[in-house]
C-alpha cells in the first residue's frame, strides 16, 4: 500500500511539476526584445508585466506583432496563463491615418512629446514617415530610415494606406539645390509658398516655362526653378557616385554650422551631414555614427592602420568602455594626405598628422575605424536611395 501511495504521490509531482513555470518571464521577454528590438532607436518595445502565482499580466506597447505573438506563445507554453494587455501599435487613436508625409521644409523630431525636449533628429519635406500613435498634439511617427520620434502634427499630412498609396505612385521632384523657395507663380518675385532644401521631394504636375509646378502633400501648389529638380524616377535611375563627386560635395558645406540632430542643409549633426553628402549620390544611409559604422567595408582599425585609408572613406571616432565595447561618437569623411572632413561645430576639415596647422591630436586619439561605402553601394548594408521600400 505504502508503494502504491509513494507512486501516487510522485505521479501528482511530475505533473504538479509540469505545470509550474521553471523559467522566469523576464527571460522569455528579455529574448524576444533582443529578437524584434535590437535597437531602441528604429523599434517600439516597452513592456512591464505583473505576476501572481502563474498568472502573468504584461503591460506596454509594441509594434511587431510577430514579436508579441511570439512572446505568448512561449510563455504560455512555459505554463504560464497571459493576461495581455499589450497595445500593438499603431495606435487604434489614429483611425487608421497610419501613414503621412512632411508637408514643412524641416520638420523637428524630438525624444518626448514636447518641444522643450532634445531633438533626436529632422525629417525632409516630401519624406514619408510610418505614425505610430498621439500624444497632445504630437505624433510618434517613424522615418525611412526606422529613426522614431515625436512630431508635431501640423509639419506633416496624415494618410490612410490608400491615400498614402496613391501619393507614393505620383510623379515627384527631387529638390537638388543646397536651398531655395517654392513661388506662387513662375517668378522669383512672385509671392513664396515656402522654403525648400535639398533632398526634398513635391508631387511633380507639370512644367511650365524655367518653373515646374508642384504640390505638396497638404494639397498646397506652387512652383520651382526648374534647374534646382529633377524628375525623381529619372534621378535615382542615372545618379552615380564616386569618390571625387562625394568629396567635391563635401566640400561645398564648408562652415555649415552645426545642430544636435539636424540633417537638412540648413545645419547638420556630424552624421547628419554624411547622409546629406551621400543621400545626394543616391545612397541611403542609417541616421547615427552609430549605425553607419556597421555598414559598408571596414578598411582600417586603429590609428595604427591609418596608412590603409583611401579618399571617401567614412572615419568614425569614439572609445572603449570598461567591459571592452566600443562607443562610436563621430564620423567624418576622408580627404587623403592625413586629412578628413566633418562636422563639429561647422563643418571643417581637421588632420591625422601632427606636423599639419589643423591636427588634431583629440581626433587622432579617438579613432576606431575606417569604412568603404562606396565601392560598396547595393550590398554590406549599404543601401540605395530607390531601394528603400517607403521611397519605392
Amino acid at each position: 500500500m505504502k508503494k502504491i501511495m509513494i507512486f501516487i504521490l510522485a505521479a501528482i509531482l511530475v505533473i504538479s511539476c509540469d505545470q509550474i513555470p521553471v523559467r522566469p518571464a523576464q527571460a522569455f521577454i528579455d529574448e524576444v526584445k533582443e529578437e524584434v528590438c535590437p535597437d531602441r532607436r528604429i523599434n517600439i518595445f516597452d513592456l512591464e508585466y505583473d505576476q501572481q502565482g502563474k498568472v502573468i499580466t504584461l503591460n506596454g506597447e509594441m509594434n511587431s506583432l510577430s514579436g508579441h505573438d511570439s512572446l505568448l506563445a512561449r510563455l504560455e507554453s512555459e505554463g504560464y496563463e497571459v493576461a495581455d494587455k499589450i497595445a500593438l501599435l499603431p495606435s487604434g487613436e489614429l483611425q487608421g491615418k497610419i501613414y503621412g508625409v512632411v508637408n514643412r521644409s524641416v520638420a523637428n523630431m524630438r525624444v518626448e512629446p514636447s518641444a522643450r525636449t532634445e531633438m533626436a533628429t529632422q525629417a525632409i519635406l516630401g519624406v514619408p514617415i510610418r505614425v505610430f500613435k498621439k500624444g497632445g498634439n504630437d505624433y510618434y511617427v517613424q522615418t525611412p530610415d526606422g529613426y522614431l520620434g515625436w512630431m508635431e502634427g501640423s509639419a506633416f499630412t496624415a494618410m490612410t494606406p490608400a491615400e498614402f498609396n496613391d501619393w507614393q505612385e505620383a510623379e515627384k521632384i527631387i529638390y537638388l539645390a543646397d536651398a531655395g523657395y517654392v513661388y506662387s507663380k513662375t517668378s522669383c518675385k512672385s509671392p513664396i509658398v515656402g522654403d525648400i532644401t535639398a533632398k526634398s521631394f513635391l508631387k511633380e504636375l507639370r512644367q511650365e516655362g524655367d518653373y515646374v509646378k508642384v504640390a505638396y502633400p497638404d494639397g498646397r501648389e506652387g512652383y520651382i526653378k526648374a534647374v534646382d529638380c529633377m524628375n525623381f524616377n529619372t534621378w535615382k535611375d542615372e545618379i552615380e557616385i564616386s569618390t571625387e563627386s562625394v568629396l567635391e560635395l563635401a566640400h561645398t558645406y564648408m562652415g555649415r554650422p552645426y545642430l544636435w540632430g539636424g540633417t537638412s542643409t540648413k545645419m547638420l549633426d556630424c552624421s547628419g551631414f554624411i547622409r546629406t553628402v551621400m543621400f545626394l549620390h543616391g545612397v541611403y544611409l542609417p541616421r547615427d555614427a552609430s549605425q553607419q559604422v556597421l555598414v559598408g567595408k571596414t578598411v582600417a582599425e586603429g590609428n595604427q592602420e591609418l596608412d590603409k585609408l583611401k579618399p571617401g572613406d567614412l572615419v568614425f571616432f569614439g572609445l572603449y568602455r570598461e567591459n571592452g565595447s566600443e562607443r562610436i561618437t563621430h564620423v567624418g569623411i576622408y580627404l587623403g594626405d592625413n586629412k578628413f572632413i566633418h562636422e563639429a561645430g561647422d563643418v571643417n576639415i581637421l588632420s591625422f598628422n601632427p606636423e599639419d596647422e589643423n591636427y588634431s591630436e583629440y581626433r587622432y586619439n579617438l579613432f576606431i575605424r575606417a569604412k568603404d561605402v562606396i565601392n560598396h553601394v547595393g550590398e554590406l548594408g549599404v543601401e540605395r536611395v530607390a531601394d528603400n521600400p517607403m521611397f519605392k
